[in-house]
């Protein structure tokens, strides 16, 4: 809804809300707001200053009011309402975390994630550190509300700032329940919203409530730690030291695109963004949570993964290699190997086993025949530690051929033309291209069925002149774009 400007700090303005609501936020453009809120028949909670397009859990008010200074410009309020759900014990999922440990995390389907299904699939960045956020609060929440406020913040950055899924990586509240963020494959790298400008390199965790004047209970904290313990170590990350970056720019960090930036291997969200989050409280506790974490990881092993080509012409296999660098002083185990997984999203698949070499390489190559995202994994044993691959994204470029029954024929009559593509697609588009003052030019697109991988079409060549066919596999989620070579025609 559109607020009626404000005029003075002082002054304020009290708004009915459309519905009861369980989130609110705003956006607007310059100065700052204020805003507090209460049910019908309930007191005021405190004063708490907004930022833009982030949400704030209300827990079922039905007014808000408004404080502003600097004349903010195109302020509009946004309200969730969650629909009480039953969730007073979320159901955890166990996760492998360092030396054995296991993380319970409360799965996406046991906090209401259906209702906020992700626009497009999840991409994959890198791991190079991770950012502490925090999600405010205008009244305190119970335990068991901690699964709506995970989904009311999805609704939230999905449908009001109109991003692909919840922006966070993973969340925990201050009771120490785990829940995962953004969909996309609980322990990978998948690219966030939730630092402007670093989502490739890092990955986010929020805890749910305001902390700007208040410390993270113990609880939190520990959760927080165990958290971030897995996620690093899992990604070969130490907890402690720093890291330059690169900013990828855009309006929500002061760093511009292409910006070295060095960041601590666990920084809050206010290093790299232009923000309070995650609030001073919380923020002067770094360095306790850097100590934690540091302490439950443990020795930390790097994996890599690469290819001399992540585009292949099928049926060209996919070659990989990398190498497993374990902490000093420990060694490979002999007959050790690494996993090749794919299906990352679904909690993997092995599609291969790789021997280990003394130094800790390993190559191989398999054949893809589709698009792909694969990782290495070293699964652990009793020396060394559970640690994965950043993933590689292969693109699989399908083989076309076109052929026609003849180089030349009567202006007006049709001319076959037949072909093949491998892997087999469902359909095939044919560029039909007629020479017009010494360039081909487009005349028409022509689809065409594919049936146990080969095509046919009888065009007719309506006027006489030389023409030209060109038959393309469309790219889709399974293969890239593949392209015949032409096919020359003269109609005389």
């Amino acid at each position: 809804m559109a607020v009626p400007a404000v005029r003075a700090a002082s002054s304020a303005i009290v708004l009915k809300a459309p519905q009861r609501y369980d989130m609110v936020g705003a956006k607007w453009r310059g100065g700052t707001v204020r805003l507090r809120g209460r049910a019908i028949h309930g007191r005021w909670s405190p004063w708490l200053q907004l930022e833009s397009g982030d949400p704030v859990w209300a827990g079922g008010d039905d007014y808000v009011q408004l404080r502003t200074s600097g004349r903010p410009s195109g302020l509009r309020l946004h309200f969730v309402r969650i629909q009480r759900m039953a969730h007073a014990a979320a159901r955890t999922v166990p996760v492998p975390g360092p030396g054995g440990s296991t993380l319970n995390v409360v799965p996406r389907s046991a906090w209401g994630a259906s209702r906020c299904k992700p626009r497009a699939t999840a991409g994959y960045g890198r791991v190079d550190f991770g950012i502490v956020h925090h999600t405010t609060t205008l009244n305190g929440y119970r335990r068991s509300d901690s699964p709506a406020i995970v989904l009311g913040v999805c609704l939230f950055h999905r449908n009001v700032n109109g991003w692909n899924d919840i922006g966070y990586n993973m969340l925990v509240d201050k009771f120490g329940q785990v829940f995962e963020g953004r969909a996309g494959g609980i322990d990978e790298p998948v690219v966030g919203a939730q630092a402007g400008g670093f989502n490739l390199w890092s990955s986010g965790v929020a805890v749910l409530g305001n902390f700007s004047y208040r410390q993270l209970p113990a609880a939190g904290m520990d959760a927080l730690a165990h958290v971030l313990a897995w996620k690093l170590s899992l990604s070969g990350v130490p907890a402690e030291g720093q890291v330059k970056v690169i900013s990828n720019g855009g309006p929500d960090t002061p760093f511009r695109a292409g910006t070295p930036v060095t960041v601590n291997r666990i920084s809050g969200h206010r290093d790299v963004d232009s923000t309070a989050c995650p609030g001073a409280a919380l923020y002067a506790q770094l360095p306790q949570l850097r100590r934690q974490v540091a302490a439950l990881e443990g020795p930390v092993s790097q994996l890599t993964l690469t290819t001399p080509s992540a585009v292949l012409t099928f049926p060209q296999q996919l070659v990989l290699s990398g190498k497993l660098t374990p902490p000093p002083g420990l060694a490979i185990p002999a007959g050790a190997t690494v996993q090749i997984q794919d299906r990352l999203a679904a909690g993997g698949r092995t599609i291969a086993t790789l021997p280990l070499a003394p130094d800790g390489s390993y190559s191989g190559s398999l054949p893809l025949p589709h698009n792909d995202v694969v990782r290495a994994l070293y699964t652990g044993d009793g020396t060394l530690p559970r640690v994965a691959a950043t993933p590689v994204r292969a693109f699989v470029v399908p083989v076309v051929t076109l052929q026609a029954s003849a180089s030349s024929v009567a202006a007006g009559s049709t001319v076959s033309l037949t072909g093949t593509v491998a892997p087999a697609k469902r359909r095939v588009i044919v560029e039909e291209q007629r020479l017009r003052r010494g360039a081909f030019k487009r005349v028409r697109l022509i689809r065409a069925g594919v049936a146990n991988g080969g095509f046919r079409l009888d065009p007719k060549l309506a006027k006489p002149g030389s023409y030209r066919f060109i038959a393309r596999a469309p790219a889709d989620r399974l293969t890239a774009l593949g392209a015949s070579a032409p096919v020359a025609v003269t109609a005389g």
